[in-house]
């Protein structure tokens, strides 16, 4: 029986894989062997070899059927580490996913440190991701490391912020994106106290 605790999410997986969230959603529909796809209270989920095998479709040729794609992921073993081969035609197609499966293992192990780190509590900022005994939003610090921001500069704008700290927000903005469209400025909701009309000057 597969446990909550190993199924990922679509953003997870997609994280882990290295491709888009929608692309996940189609590549799990088409190419994905049964088994590697979950789904729970109408929502989907992944099992981490599911994750291995976006891996290597990530990079296998494009010229390959989803027939034979689906065949070699559900070859590769309970834990998709396992050499898979599967004829074709004339064709014979070999998939060895053990560097797939390191890297995805590699993100999952950098994720659940993250995870670590990070909290939800409905009595901080909101319920928004806050750093474990701090205030400090995740996003915020992910935001500013994806501006280009360097760990010396966040260092000294906030004291507390160490470096795990600061790989952890980019990884739980990967994992987590943020949902909807930004909030319009206060401003903008706010009709004018008054308006002056000025006609346009004339050359």
């Amino acid at each position: 029986m597969i446990e909550p605790s190993d199924l990922l999410t679509p953003a997870e997986a997609a994280a882990a894989s290295g491709m888009a969230v929608r692309a996940v959603y189609r590549r799990a529909a088409e190419r994905l062997p049964k088994g590697v796809v979950v789904r729970r209270d109408g929502e989907m989920f992944l099992t981490t070899v599911g994750a291995i095998c976006l891996r290597l479709d990530r990079d296998m040729p494009k010229d390959v059927p989803s027939s034979v794609r689906r065949l070699l992921y559900g070859r590769m073993g309970a834990h998709g580490a396992d050499r898979a081969e599967v004829g074709e035609g004339g064709f014979r197609y070999v998939v060895d996913p053990k560097s797939a499966a390191a890297e995805v293992g590699r993100f999952l192990s950098d994720y659940r440190k993250a995870m670590e780190l990070i909290v939800e509590d409905p009595g901080v900022q909101g319920g928004a991701a806050t750093f474990r005994g701090t205030r400090l939003m995740v996003h915020h610090v992910a935001d500013l490391v994806a501006q280009g921001t360097d760990a010396a500069e966040l260092a000294e704008d906030y004291p507390g912020l160490t470096p795990d700290m600061i790989a952890a927000a980019s990884v739980y903005a990967r994992t987590h994106p943020r949902r909807g469209r930004p909030r319009k400025p206060g401003w903008r909701r706010v009709s004018p106290v008054s308006e002056v009309r000025r006609p346009r000057a004339t050359a």
